[in-house]
């Protein structure tokens, strides 16, 4: 009789186990894309992430194949998450980019003897950043560059237009940061000392989860 109570009590106790496990949120048993170094967090939609240039590096704007063009000391990129979803090896977080900016900038161009400014036109763009191999990143919308130059024959104002409608490179986490390489513009408008074509290539980070504080990590 004890041991044919003992099965029964056993029997109840693994039924009301099987009858729990289901209101476990499904979200518990996986990681999202993007978290915070360190602790796991899961980095919220709607936080702000920002970052500036990797330390000692310069965001360029050179004739493509040469290191003739501007090149900037400072440049900051920021916005907010969308989209963070769990990752799967082919998911992407996403958000809108509502500041890049630029300083401290300087040409070698001959003919130009110095940069006013630089500037991005028709912000917010769209950032993704996918978990697949490589951790790919696209800056994707109407991009475009205003470069505002001094020259020996007063002020040049040269616009250009990302080639490919968007601006491609990767996330690394080690170290944290976010690259893109020789990234193509074609020139809209601009007098003849204008490029007719520059590319692009800036490396930033650590970004910033500036709500949650913390480096962000890619999975």
């Amino acid at each position: 009789m004890r041991n044919r109570l003992a099965a029964g009590l056993a029997a109840l106790t693994a039924a009301g186990a099987l009858l729990v496990l289901p209101a476990v949120p499904a979200s518990a048993a996986g990681t999202p894309v993007l978290t915070i170094a360190g602790t796991g967090t899961a980095v919220g939609v709607g936080d702000t992430l920002a970052a500036n240039l990797v330390s000692g590096t310069y965001a360029t704007m050179y004739n493509p194949g040469t290191t003739t063009g501007v090149k900037c000391s400072g440049s900051t990129i920021g916005g907010s998450v969308a989209a963070n979803p769990l990752a799967t090896g082919s998911a992407t977080a996403s958000g809108p980019v509502g500041t890049l900016t630029f300083s401290g900038c300087t040409s070698n161009v001959v003919g130009v003897t110095g940069v006013n400014s630089l500037t991005m036109n028709n912000l917010p763009y769209t950032l993704s950043i996918s978990d697949s191999a490589g951790f790919p990143v696209s800056l994707s919308g109407s991009i475009q560059a205003a470069v505002s130059l001094k020259t020996l024959a007063g002020n040049a104002l040269c616009t250009y237009s990302s080639t490919g409608g968007a601006l491609n490179g990767n996330a690394t986490n080690t170290p944290p940061q976010i690259n893109m390489a020789n990234q193509a513009f074609t020139k809209l408008t601009g007098p003849s000392i204008c490029f007719a074509s520059i590319s692009f290539s800036a490396s930033y980070g650590p970004v910033t989860d500036t709500t949650l504080g913390g480096t962000v990590f890619v999975n």
